[in-house]
């Protein structure tokens, strides 16, 4: 007898196992947002923005370091370069001041020439322009950090909103199952009162019954599309594949929020990645117009060179004095008039500061009104949780006392149906109204861009 009952366990536990493994892996929330983080692809679009913004950074960088070039060409002319020179040439009076007929003809050098040289420039001053650039190019970096970390606070949100959501329609598909289980048992009871002949139950309470039923069985079919629907949206969220398997780990009650709205809206101007990233374009302007005054002062600049030149005439031109040589110099470029071009940039870039300072004042209000609009949905989420959770208790006890009495015969069969879906109706909102709470805490941490329990804590 023992032995069967090994048996039978051991078959037990191996049919409990193949079926847990067939569902797949089991995920909690923090599990979810982890794999997100590492696959979504939107995050490889935001790491190539930062590395884009970075590359800027470096190619400004570069100007504090010379430019060097090599240059090397090699040329075959139609024939040797000569110089001629015809006239009178007057003899110094110390040798007689004697008029003396010129005509020379003198060959320069061979017409194939080859040449190399190495040339290096060196920017001295640029009217404060380079460090404008390179101070924009900064605050292009940092921008980018903050557009990567918005992206990482989308994928997060992006997860919890449909790992709440399917953790929504799986409450709904297992409320809607007790349901229509508790309804066959219903039409059960009452197809077995009406068939003893009960005086009180008549064969339009059996109809109403069966309706019943076949609606709760219709919607427990619509349930279950849902949870699939919602199931998908969250391997998608993750990056996950199609066809992937896997289980979800129910959270527990979010944490009463303890923040007041102050506390929030400060820490959402303090945090928020689009309000960080406003006010580091203001910065970034600031630069633009430095760079637009630049156009107000000289350009100074170190050039030197070095060079060497090949050809088969040794004389003339091209000897062996000047074949090899280098040069040394400092320039300077300064444009005294230019219609107007640089004072039209410097006002462009006075006007794109204005702007972004004006949007900076928009986007801190409105990001303070999207605050206070979650602060309020989730205070009502939480006093609806409260109503809901007592209305579910007397829900059940009422469809309780209904059934018990309905097997006595002591009440009619709509009021066991109407117990029935009051009791899912007052369950089906406590569900929603917890997921209402969830979605606001969710939408107000993306906000605030920060923890909201740290926030709390401080």
């Amino acid at each position: 007898m023992l032995k069967k009952i090994i048996v039978v366990a051991t078959l037990l536990l191996s049919t409990l196992t193949h079926a847990q493994s067939t569902l797949g892996q089991a995920y909690t929330l923090d599990d979810c947002i982890a794999i997100a983080l590492q696959k979504h692809q939107s995050l490889r679009v935001s790491d190539a923005q930062l590395a884009m913004a970075e590359a800027l950074h470096d190619q400004a960088m570069s100007s504090y370091w010379p430019r060097v070039s090599i240059e090397a060409n090699a040329s075959r002319a139609d024939q040797d370069r000569t110089f001629t020179a015809k006239g009178d040439f007057v003899l110094p009076p110390t040798l007689g001041g004697a008029t003396v007929p010129l005509d020379i003809k003198m060959k320069l050098f061979d017409r194939d020439v080859v040449a190399g040289s190495i040339n290096a420039t060196y920017p001295i001053f640029t009217g404060l322009k380079r460090p404008a650039m390179i101070g924009q190019a900064e605050k292009g970096v940092m921008i980018a950090e903050q557009g990567r970390r918005k992206t990482s606070l989308e994928v997060v949100r992006d997860v919890k909103k449909y790992f709440y959501g399917a953790q929504l329609a799986l409450q709904m598909e297992q409320l809607a199952d007790d349901t229509l289980e508790r309804f066959k048992a219903l039409e059960d009871l009452t197809e077995r009162l009406y068939q003893n002949g009960s005086l009180k139950v008549k064969k339009t309470d059996y109809l109403r019954t069966k309706t019943s039923t076949a609606l709760m069985r219709s919607m427990l079919h619509e349930a279950e599309y849902s949870r699939q629907l919602a199931h998908e949206a969250l391997g998608n969220a993750m990056g996950q594949s199609w066809d992937a398997e896997y289980r979800l780990v129910e959270t527990e009650m979010p944490k009463a929020l303890t923040a007041e709205l102050k506390e929030l809206v400060e820490a959402a101007l303090q945090f928020n990645p689009d309000v960080q990233q406003l006010k580091l374009a203001v910065q970034a302007s600031d630069h633009g117009i430095t760079a637009a005054q630049s156009g107000y002062y000289p350009m100074i600049g170190i050039k030197a060179s070095a060079h060497t030149l090949w050809n088969d005439y040794k004389d003339g031109l091209f000897n062996e004095d000047n074949k090899d040589g280098w040069n040394i110099g400092i320039g300077m470029e300064w444009e005294l008039f230019s219609g107007f071009e640089t004072k039209g940039k410097v006002d462009h870039a006075e006007a794109m500061k204005k702007k972004l300072e004006s949007q900076t004042v928009l986007l801190d209000q409105g990001m303070a009104l999207q605050v206070k609009q979650q602060f309020l949905r989730i205070r009502s989420s939480g006093k609806q949780i409260e109503d809901t959770e007592a209305a579910f208790g007397f829900a059940r006890e009422n469809r309780k006392l209904n059934s018990r009495a309905y097997q006595q015969e002591m009440v009619e069969t709509k009021d066991v149906i109407e117990a029935q879906l009051v009791e899912s109706f007052a369950q089906g909102a406590y569900y929603r109204s917890r997921y209402a709470l969830e979605i606001g805490l969710a939408s107000l941490e993306y906000l605030i861009g920060h923890n909201i329990e740290q926030i709390a804590s401080n």
